[in-house]
């Protein structure tokens, strides 16, 4: 996903990505910081680039207060 598409979106607040199975970035961290509500679902490359432990996608997306993957928050986390 190339951040030239988003480069006038400084004010997006809400970004949901839904069945984009070969998608595996998402834009720069700078592009996504007004961010407040991030959905990803049915991306299954995108959801483990995102995980916490080991994704390579998580320094993009520490910092938004809502995280929903697959309808699971990610952040806050969900307590089991």
């Amino acid at each position: 996903m190339s951040s030239k598409g988003f480069q006038d979106l400084a004010s997006l607040r809400e970004l949901k990505i839904y069945k984009c199975p070969k998608l595996t970035s998402l834009p720069e961290k700078d592009m996504l910081r007004s961010l407040g509500y991030l959905c990803i679902s049915s991306c299954p490359l995108l959801k483990e680039e995102c995980s916490s432990d080991k994704g390579r996608e998580w320094s993009k997306i520490s910092h938004i207060p809502l995280v929903l993957i697959d309808f699971k928050a990610v952040i806050p986390r969900e307590s089991n």
